[in-house]
């Protein structure tokens, strides 16, 4: 994260809590001048004690913060003496790492052998949860609560990735972390440059297909899936790049491979996944049609027999009619 945002970040966090400062002592003032209302001098005692208890309350947070061990960043450079401290600082955070047990991490080869172990596993973290957002947001049609989703899952991801390489980060490790996970996600290009159209038509062999009523829907569905689980890999990656780094790590060169990573691993997510879910939204929309037309047949039915019905009483009316009227005459000409 370069300085400009850096200071962008901190004036805002200054902002806010100033704000909130400036909101709760007015609190406590308005506290103080009630209970100098009820008893005649107690107003400035109450003012202090509750001002005492504020403060205490307001920088302990930042003690216990800054009193922890600072993040393991990793060095400009890939030689040198800040890289041999790092890399002893490394070995001795690897080797409290149960996923190691057995694994010698004495030269850099050996690290680097032992965090490829640990990239393995950090894959897995990272297609499951991916996967887990294709299929929850190809489902559930609310934008809202699909960007809810993909933002708690995708936060969540970051720190079992995190877990994996470090076992138990430091809230400082995650600040450092996810500050920089969060600008290269933001900064990185539009996914509207990303034709995802390509790795969804396979599912929808042909034109004739998305004419059918509701497979538009279906195939927006899988759209939308399919980009929420793009941007999960990609922040995934970007995550597991931090993690795995000897050397801090170049920005565009994090988001490029990220990008790529992202693009070469959605396409199987998607075949994987997609066909259960266009079956089983094709099922929903087949079940739909089927009982509308069903119901139009009921009520056509019932129009129907209505009718016939209405026909029969009619016809019985004018026959019973036409057999008085023949009564009548039969008498009239009897006499």
């Amino acid at each position: 994260m370069n300085k400009s945002m850096s200071r962008i970040i901190v004036a805002i966090i200054a902002f806010v809590l100033l704000y909130i400062c400036i909101v709760l002592v007015g609190n406590i003032i308005q506290i103080a001048d009630a209970a100098d209302r009820i008893h005649l001098g107690a107003g400035h005692p109450v003012f202090w004690v509750l001002i005492t208890v504020f403060l205490i309350s307001a920088t302990s947070p930042f003690y216990l913060y800054f009193k922890l061990p600072k993040a393991l960043i990793p060095p400009s450079e890939d030689s040198g003496l800040m890289f041999d401290k790092y890399l002893i600082q490394l070995r001795k955070r690897l080797s409290l790492n149960t996923r190691l047990n057995g694994v010698p991490l004495e030269s850099k080869e050996e690290i680097q052998s032992a965090i490829a172990l640990l990239s393995k596993e950090s894959d897995k973290v990272i297609r499951e949860t991916a996967t887990a957002v294709f299929v929850s947001t190809s489902i559930m049609q609310s934008g809202r609560l699909d960007g809810l989703i993909t933002l708690f899952t995708q936060a969540r991801m970051v720190w079992r990735v995190a877990c994996v390489y470090q076992q138990r980060p430091s809230p400082r490790q995650m600040f450092y972390l996810y500050s920089n996970v969060g600008a290269n996600a933001l900064l990185a290009e539009s996914i509207e440059e990303i034709d995802l159209s390509e790795i969804v038509a396979p599912l929808f062999v042909s034109s004739i297909t998305s004419s059918i009523p509701g497979m538009s829907l279906i195939m927006n569905s899988v759209a939308n899936g399919t980009a929420n689980a793009f941007l999960t890999l990609r922040v995934g990656s970007i995550t597991k790049q931090y993690c795995e780094a000897l050397s801090t790590p170049s920005r565009s060169l994090v988001r490029r491979s990220a990008t790529l990573s992202a693009i070469a691993i959605v396409g199987d997510i998607v075949k994987e996944n997609g066909s259960r879910i266009v079956n089983g939204s094709w099922g929903m929309v087949k079940g739909a049609v089927d009982s509308t037309v069903q119901g139009a047949k009921n009520v056509a039915g019932k129009v129907g027999d209505t009718s016939v019905s209405g026909a029969k009483s009619v016809g019985n009316t004018i026959s019973s009619t036409i057999n008085g009227v023949k009564n009548i005459a039969g008498k009239i000409t009897s006499k």
